[in-house]
C-alpha cells in the first residue's frame, strides 16, 4: 500500500455518476490486511481555526485512473464533498442527525468516476446541524429547547481507499496536511436559515493546482466519544422540481413567489447581479384564505441571504438547510419577468426542489373516488416531507423526532415505503436516548439541552415508541434481530412507566393531542382522560414486551410481564369502565376512549360489541365527524375495521365538510395539516403527517391487503377488500415477501377481484359476501354478487 503526497479543489454544481458497492469496503480491508497494511495510514479527526462553515482541501497524485475508489466520510455538522471540482455523492444534505454522544454515522461515497490519472483534489465544505446548535442570533428563528453542543463545532474524518487496475491500494486520509479557510457560507443554522456570499468562494478551490497561499493547516483533534456506524439507509436526495408558478409584486423591491406544492424543499436559483449586491428570501408554507402570501407567526423569520459574486449568471441552492414551504418572499432582487428600475440582481430562474430521505416506494393506491385519491396524495406529501434523518413532525419550525408518529403511523409509512433500515435507525435513536431510569422522552434523538416544559418533555404515549416500534418492525419485516437489539429498551420503558404509575394507572400526559369537535383551541386531550390513554398504551407496550419475550424464548420475562399486564388491565377497568352503561370515561365523545380500549384488548369480551356500537352512535349524532386526534385516531380506525365496520369508515372518510380530509382538500391544501379543520393562523403546521393514519385502512381494508392474524413478515396474508360504496380500486404493495396486488371492480351487481400473490406466500381471499378461498403464488380471480352500499 502506498501513502499519498498532499495538496486541494473547485465549486461546481455537477455531480459524478455513483454506483454504490456494498461489498467493496470489505474487499478493500481484506486486501489491505493481506498486503501487510498494518502500517497503513489511519485517518485522524481534523478541525479548523474556528472559521464559520470552513472549506478544507487536499491534493494527491495517481499514476493512472483508478479501478475503484470509495470514501468513508464524517463531516460534522453537515458537509458537501467535491472531487476535482465536481460535487460528489447524490445526497442533497449529507451527515445524518443522530444521538451524537452515542453514534455518529459515516457515509460511503463511490468517487471512482471523478478521479483521474495525474493530479487530483478533494474538498469538503462544512455547515451546521444539530451537532452544535446554539440559539440563533436575534432576528432569526430558533426553536427554543433543542440547543445542543456535542463538541468541536466543525469536524472532519475522511478515508479514501483507491484500488488501481494492477491491484495496488492507495489511501488518502484526513490529517494535518489538509488546508483550510473560511468558506462562502457565512451563516448556517438548522432553524435560522443560511447566508451565502459567493465572493468568498474561491474559483477552483476544489480542483487540482489551486493556490492555497493564505490557507491554514488543519488541526488534528481528539475523536468524539461516540462509536462510528455506517449509514445503511438512503440519504436525503433531490426529488421533484417545482418551477415558480405565480409572481406577485408586494411593495418596493419585494415580490411574492408561489410554487404549486407545499413540501420539504431547498431553493435553487440562477441570478445575475453586480459583485456585492445581495437579496433575502423568506420561505413560508402559508397563504391567506384569499391566496396571498402569509408569513409564519411562530417566531422570528427563517431567512436566506445571498450575495452575488458578479461577472455573469450564478446558480446556487441551499446547502445545509431545507424548509417546508410553498412560497417565498423575495426582497432586494427582481424576477426576470418584472420591471427593474433600480438595477437589482435579476433572478433568471427559481425552482423549489423537494428533498426527503429517498426510501424506495412500496405501495400504490387508486380508487374511483377522488376524495380517497386526494387524501392519499395529501397525506403522502406530509409523509415525504417529514421523512428526513429522523421522522420529523413538521419540516420547518420543529425538525425534531417527536416519537408518537414513529409507531402510530408505522403501518402507514410501511405500506407506502420500504422503511426497514430507516425505522431500525430510529429504534437505535430511541434506545440511545433512553435515560438510565428507563424513561423515554418525547423526542429522539434527545439532545442534552433539549428540554421542554411539563408533558412536552415526557409523556407515555410518545415514549411508547421504544416498545411498540420494534415489535411492529418484527411483525412487518420478519427479522427477530430488531427484537434482540431493542428488548432491553422495551422492557426498561415498561418498568419505568410501572414504577411511575399510581395504583397501576400510568401518569397523565398530553393524551389524545389535538382531538377535535369540542369547540376549544387544539391542545391536550379534551374528550378523553389523559391517564386513560396513557394506561391503555402502557398495556400495549407490555403486550409488545410479552410477545418479544416469547419470540426470544425468555419464559421468565413472559411470566413477569403477563402478571404486570393483568394488574394494569384490572386497574384500568376499575378506574375507567362503567359496566352498568358499558362505557369508558369520557367528557362528551367516547370515540377515543372506547376504541383505544378495544384495540388494547381492555374491553370486557361480553361487552365489546356494545362498546363499539356506542362509537357508531356517537359518530351518527355528529354526522359522521370523527373526534380522535394524534393518538386516538389510529385506534379509532383499527377498532372499527377489525370490528367489521368499514362501512362506517367509508362514511367518515367520504365526508367533504369541515373537520374532514375532504374539507382539507377543498381548502386547496397540498399536504396534510396539523389540525382536522386546517387552521390557517400562521402557527398550526400545514405539513404534518400526524393525522394521516387512514392510509393504513386504505391499503389494509379498501385494498384488503393485510397479514393474517399472527402473521409475520407477510408470509401468510389476507386479501379481503371492503368496497363499501366504491366501484373500483387498484392497490399494489411491494411487501417484504414480494409484490402483492389487489384489483377489484363492481359492475352489474358483481364484485370482481384479481390478485397477484408472490412466491412463498399463502393467501386467503375473502370476498364481500363472506366466501373464502385459499390460494398460493400466482395470479388469481374471484367474484361474488355485490350491491354497493348506499351512502
Amino acid at each position: 500500500m502506498r501513502q499519498i503526497s498532499c495538496r486541494t479543489d473547485r465549486c461546481d454544481n455537477h455531480r459524478g455518476k455513483l454506483a454504490h458497492r456494498r461489498s467493496w469496503w470489505l474487499m478493500v480491508m481484506t486486501a489491505l490486511t493481506l498486503a501487510g497494511a498494518s502500517h497503513a495510514v489511519e485517518p485522524v479527526w481534523i478541525t479548523t481555526g474556528g472559521e464559520e462553515c470552513p472549506l478544507l482541501r487536499r491534493e494527491f497524485t495517481l499514476d493512472a485512473a483508478p479501478h475503484a475508489a470509495i470514501v468513508k466520510i464524517v463531516g460534522l455538522g453537515h458537509f458537501q464533498l467535491f472531487v476535482n471540482g465536481r460535487r460528489a455523492g447524490d445526497a442533497a444534505i449529507h451527515q445524518p442527525w443522530s444521538q451524537y454522544n452515542k453514534t455518529i454515522y459515516y457515509e460511503e461515497i463511490n468517487i471512482t468516476d471523478l478521479l483521474r490519472e495525474g493530479e487530483n483534489a478533494v474538498g469538503v465544505m462544512l455547515g451546521n446541524s444539530f451537532w452544535v446548535n446554539p440559539p440563533a442570533p436575534q432576528g432569526r428563528y430558533h426553536k427554543n429547547g433543542p440547543e445542543t453542543n456535542f463538541g468541536t463545532r466543525f469536524l472532519l474524518r475522511f478515508e479514501l481507499d483507491i484500488e488501481m487496475a494492477g491491484g495496488e491500494w492507495t489511501r488518502v486520509v484526513s490529517d494535518e496536511h489538509w488546508k483550510t479557510t473560511a468558506g462562502p457560507v457565512t451563516f448556517s443554522h438548522i432553524f435560522g436559515g443560511e447566508d451565502y456570499d459567493a465572493r468568498l468562494c474561491p474559483d477552483g478551490w476544489a480542483a487540482p493546482g489551486f493556490d492555497t497561499d493564505g490557507w491554514k493547516a488543519a488541526i488534528a483533534t481528539a475523536p468524539p466519544a461516540a462509536r462510528l456506524a455506517k449509514q445503511n439507509w438512503p440519504p436525503i436526495r433531490e426529488k421533484q422540481v417545482f418551477p415558480a408558478k405565480d409572481i406577485v409584486a408586494a411593495g418596493t423591491n419585494v415580490f411574492h413567489v408561489f410554487f404549486s406544492q407545499n413540501a420539504s424543499a431547498i431553493l435553487r436559483f440562477t441570478v445575475e447581479g453586480r459583485a456585492g449586491q445581495s437579496f433575502t428570501i423568506q420561505p413560508s408554507e402559508y397563504r391567506t384564505d384569499e391566496g396571498k402570501f402569509m408569513k409564519p407567526r411562530w417566531g422570528a423569520p427563517v431567512l436566506f441571504n445571498y450575495t452575488c459574486k458578479g461577472g455573469g449568471p450564478e446558480t446556487h441552492q441551499w446547502l445545509f438547510q431545507y424548509q417546508g414551504f410553498q412560497a417565498i418572499e423575495l426582497t432586494g432582487a427582481v424576477p426576470a419577468s418584472q420591471p427593474n428600475p433600480d438595477g437589482l440582481p435579476v433572478l433568471q430562474k427559481l425552482e423549489m426542489v423537494h428533498v426527503h430521505t429517498d426510501l424506495p416506494e412500496a405501495g400504490t393506491f387508486r380508487t374511483a373516488r377522488p376524495v380517497y385519491n386526494g387524501t392519499h396524495e395529501l397525506i403522502d406529501w406530509a409523509i415525504r416531507s417529514n421523512m428526513t434523518y429522523v421522522l420529523t413532525d413538521c419540516p420547518h419550525r420543529e425538525k425534531l423526532g417527536w416519537l408518537e408518529c414513529a409507531y402510530l403511523l408505522a403501518p402507514t409509512f410501511c405500506y407506502r415505503y420500504d422503511c426497514r433500515e430507516w425505522f431500525a435507525k430510529i429504534t437505535r435513536d430511541i434506545r440511545e436516548a433512553q435515560e438510565p431510569s428507563g424513561r423515554i422522552l418525547t423526542v429522539a434523538p434527545s439532545y442534552p439541552e433539549t428540554r421542554f416544559p411539563d408533558a412536552f418533555h415526557w409523556t407515555v404515549e410518545w415514549g411508547a415508541a421504544g416498545a411498540i416500534l420494534p415489535w411492529h418492525h418484527y411483525v412487518w419485516y420478519g427479522d427477530p434481530q430488531i427484537l434482540r437489539d431493542n428488548f432491553d429498551c422495551m422492557r426498561r420503558f415498561v418498568d419505568f412507566v410501572a414504577s411511575a404509575s399510581t395504583d397501576s394507572i400510568a401518569p397523565a400526559g398530553l393524551g389524545d393531542w389535538y382531538d377535535y369537535g369540542h369547540g376549544k383551541p387544539p391542545g391536550p386531550s379534551r374528550f378523553t382522560p389523559t391517564d386513560l390513554t396513557a394506561t391503555a398504551v402502557q398495556v400495549m407496550c407490555i403486550d409488545a414486551v410479552i410477545r418479544a419475550a416469547e419470540v426470544l424464548d425468555r419464559p421468565e420475562a413472559v411470566a413477569r410481564y403477563r402478571a404486570l399486564r393483568e394488574a394494569t388491565a384490572a386497574a384500568f377497568l376499575k378506574r375507567f369502565y362503567h359496566p352498568e352503561t358499558k362505557t369508558f370515561t369520557n367528557t362528551g365523545s367516547c370515540q377515543c376512549a372506547h376504541t383505544i380500549a378495544l384495540t388494547a384488548g381492555l374491553a370486557p369480551e361480553a361487552d365489546r360489541q356494545a362498546v363499539l356500537d356506542a362509537v357508531v352512535a356517537d359518530l351518527a349524532k355528529r354526522d359522521w365527524q370523527q373526534t380522535p386526534g394524534d393518538v386516538g385516531h389510529v385506534f379509532f380506525i383499527r377498532a372499527l375495521a377489525e370490528g367489521g365496520r368499514s362501512d362506517v369508515l367509508h362514511r367518515v372518510y367520504s365526508r367533504e365538510g369541515k373537520g374532514s380530509y375532504g374539507g382539507i382538500l377543498a381548502k386547496g391544501l397540498t399536504a396534510m395539516p396539523e389540525t382536522w379543520d386546517a387552521m390557517n393562523d400562521g402557527y398550526q403546521s400545514h405539513n404534518h403527517c400526524m393525522l394521516g393514519h387512514v392510509i393504513e385502512w386504505f391499503y389494509g381494508y379498501v385494498g384488503g391487503i393485510r397479514q393474517q392474524p399472527g402473521g409475520i413478515g407477510w408470509k401468510r396474508i389476507l386479501i379481503a377488500p371492503e368496497p363499501g360504496p366504491l366501484a373500483q380500486a387498484d392497490v399494489t404493495f411491494a411487501s417484504p415477501a414480494g409484490r402483492i396486488t389487489s384489483r377489484w371492480r363492481v359492475a352489474d351487481g358483481t364484485f370482481q377481484l384479481e390478485v397477484d400473490v408472490p412466491e412463498g406466500v399463502v393467501a386467503e381471499l375473502v370476498l364481500p359476501d363472506g366466501s373464502r378461498k385459499n390460494v398460493g403464488a400466482g395470479h388469481h380471480a374471484a367474484a361474488c354478487p355485490y350491491v354497493p352500499e348506499r351512502e
